[in-house]
């Protein structure tokens, strides 16, 4: 305990307090002098005497990191300390009762002290909060003690992710926002100190993050906190709602987990509210007829005739409302003919192929005009050709799914086509099929069948594995007409395109060879 040192002054008693060498820089001085407020003497010495105890509780406080007004602290020990040294009918922790304690002088108010057995605070007049204060103090610093660091903290939950099996989007995206977080508020940081304020401080820092930022000149070279600093500088556009809502939903997880493992008490985004977000995530509004006009304009052949998904990936998302990754995974296996109907299947059947939910499985008819634009004609052509995709010039190399590139050139195509809309892309076209079959009287429950939304049945495959349903979906197709004219497909366009691409499979061999 600070020793406290009596000073005699006309203004009546002081006591003046040595500030621990470690403490100084956080105190701002080298001593703390105080008015006691009573006359010289026991009554001096016994203030005195409170006030160095919770000056000592305040300076352990201050040593585990801990912010404490001492002001307060002193003001609160030396108003307990001028109360009536009387203490009336206390109940020991041995049963017995004392009616009156008259505490005169120091040595009194030490033999107060010792016939207490409860807790030394308790003996000496502090409250039970103060007592549970200090109780959840102590806790806190033991979860301090065995805290690993942040940067540790997120290796080890990024571990556990992958050991979980979950997806490696999901494993990449995770590890993308809280590499971002350990940037933003520092991965030497213990993991049992994260605060509200950390998240806060976060969450003004990622909305400026640029897209792309790892791979874009002048950002790719730079740490994270550096990266913000230039993009506000630059005037990059902030991220949108619904990425910080997933940057949210993944922090969230992680945190859950370092509450489980005891590290914190509570998750630190309690209390901390979350940004709006519009009631879907589904981006991108349906194409008008002048934007499909466009998109299947003049300029579609000259841009499609490269590769066959240019060609057959936007006429398939029009005329199905696929996703752009449904549509970009298909493989030739995945093209079928069942009962007359001739369509392809939405499906997780082979390696690299995933879909988003139970609901997205489903096998989608050819709708007509692509019948009559050659899709099927393609489809033997890759096939014959030994392909095991049917559009094999798309990568997967981030892992993310075929689609990526798909959509980034159609996102391109679209926009030179004065489609600039932000957010639009290769989705409009599932919202275009969705809202017009709507307009045509198609049923809530007719149009999910095509697109693969939830349809709320308790059996949600139905739709999938039932044929007797399948005259219902080529009718409700039936009903779409957008106002576009496809390009005839030409045999053997594609040739070349399909020569030049990889193969995975075993060229056919022709009868009689």
């Amino acid at each position: 305990m600070p020793s406290p040192l009596l000073l005699a002054r006309p203004s009546g008693p002081y006591v003046r307090f040595l500030v621990p060498l470690d403490l100084r820089p956080l105190v701002g001085s080298r001593f703390i002098v105080r008015p006691l407020g009573v006359r010289h003497g026991d009554a001096a010495r016994l203030v005195a005497a409170r006030m160095g105890v919770a000056l000592s509780h305040a300076f352990d406080a201050l040593r585990m990191g801990q912010q404490v007004d001492l002001k307060k602290a002193l003001e609160a020990a030396q108003s307990a300390g001028r109360r009536d040294l009387t203490v009336e009918r206390e109940r020991l922790a041995d049963g017995t009762v004392r009616e009156r304690w008259q505490l005169d002088t120091p040595a009194d108010v030490a033999l107060y002290r010792q016939a207490q057995a409860a807790d030394p605070l308790e003996a000496i007049g502090v409250m039970p909060e103060a007592l549970a204060l200090r109780q959840a103090d102590a806790e806190a610093a033991r979860r301090r003690q065995r805290s690993p660091l942040l940067s540790k903290a997120i290796a080890d939950h990024l571990g556990d992710l992958e050991r979980a099996n979950l997806h490696s989007k999901t494993v990449l995206d995770s590890r993308h926002s809280l590499r971002l977080f350990a940037g933003l508020v520092g991965d030497d940081l213990p993991a049992a100190d994260l605060s509200q304020d950390h998240v806060r401080a976060f969450f003004e820092g990622v909305r400026w993050w640029p897209s792309n930022a790892t791979k874009r000149a002048p950002y790719k070279a730079l740490g994270v906190r550096e990266v913000i600093r230039l993009a506000k500088a630059n005037g990059e556009p902030e991220i949108a709602a619904w990425t910080l809502k997933k940057h949210r939903e993944r922090l969230s997880v992680f945190f859950n987990s370092l509450v489980q493992a005891r590290i914190l008490e509570v998750s630190p985004l309690a209390g901390v509210r979350a940004v709006a977000t519009p009631d879907t995530e589904d981006t991108g509004s349906p194409f008008t007829d002048d934007e499909l006009g466009a998109i299947f304009g003049d300029a579609f052949v000259p841009w499609a005739r490269k590769y066959p998904h240019r060609w057959f990936g936007p006429m398939l998302g029009l005329y199905s409302g696929a996703r752009v990754n449904e549509v970009a995974q298909l493989r030739v296996d995945d093209v079928e003919t069942v009962d007359g109907v001739p369509g392809f299947y939405v499906r997780a059947a082979a390696k690299g192929q995933s879909v988003k939910n139970k609901n997205s499985r489903r096998f989608v008819p050819f709708a007509l005009p692509v019948l009559e634009a050659g899709i099927l004609v393609y489809w033997l052509e890759a096939r014959e050709a030994g392909h095991e995709r049917l559009f094999p010039h798309l990568p997967n190399s981030t892992g993310l799914g075929f689609g990526r590139q798909l959509s980034r050139q159609f996102s391109t195509h679209i926009k030179r086509q004065g489609v600039a809309e932000v957010g639009q892309g290769f989705h409009g076209f599932r919202h275009t099929i969705a809202s017009r079959l709507d307009e045509a009287g198609a049923s809530p429950s007719a149009i999910a069948a095509l697109t693969g939304h939830a349809r709320g049945q308790s059996v949600l495959e139905r739709h999938y594995i039932d044929r007797g349903t399948l005259p219902d979906r080529v009718r409700t197709l039936a009903l779409f007409h957008p106002p576009v004219s496809l390009p005839a497909y030409t045999p053997g366009q594609f040739a070349a395109a399909l020569k030049a691409a990889p193969v995975s499979l075993p060229k056919p061999r022709r009868k009689g060879k």
